[in-house]
């Protein structure tokens, strides 16, 4: 093979091994946007039925405050846009789709809207499950008045 003499030269060498590449990117994208498609819709219809209400019932008999539970399930659907009915056991990230930046952004907004106060130190593990987060959630301390308001 000849040395290429200047850049278009050699461009139009790798032509096709770049349309290449790239056709095989694009269907990989779409493979898995089709495949994820497809698992939201089967948990949406296997899930059929659980709502907030059986959520909050559920946890309820664990002992779980029905006020953090309600609120919680009502974050992850309309503020983490989860598109599907939630169970107890779904993991944050793999199930809901959720990175380290949305479960802090979650804590966050879920401890002041139910005014407690965050606690880092009452976590000692990382939280998994939708049942860990309204765990930690219901951990943390009631915000005090303070004497002077």
């Amino acid at each position: 093979m000849v040395t290429p003499d200047s850049l278009s030269i050699w461009l139009r060498e790798q032509t096709w091994p770049i349309v290449i590449i790239l056709a095989c990117v694009a269907f990989a994208f779409f493979a898995l946007k089709i495949s994820a498609r497809r698992r939201h819709a089967s948990l949406a219809s296997q899930r059929e039925g659980v709502n907030e209400a059986t959520f909050t019932v559920h946890l309820q008999q664990y002992g779980f405050d029905p006020a953090i539970t309600g609120a919680t399930y009502r974050y992850l659907q309309q503020v983490q846009l989860v598109n599907f009915p939630i169970l107890p056991g779904d993991l944050l990230d793999e199930d809901l789709g959720l990175d380290t930046e949305d479960i802090e952004q979650t804590i966050t907004e879920l401890t002041s809207a139910l005014k407690r106060d965050r606690s880092p130190g009452l976590r000692h593990a990382p939280l998994i499950t939708v049942e860990d987060l309204v765990r930690f959630l219901q951990a943390s301390p009631r915000k005090s008045r303070s004497a002077a308001a």
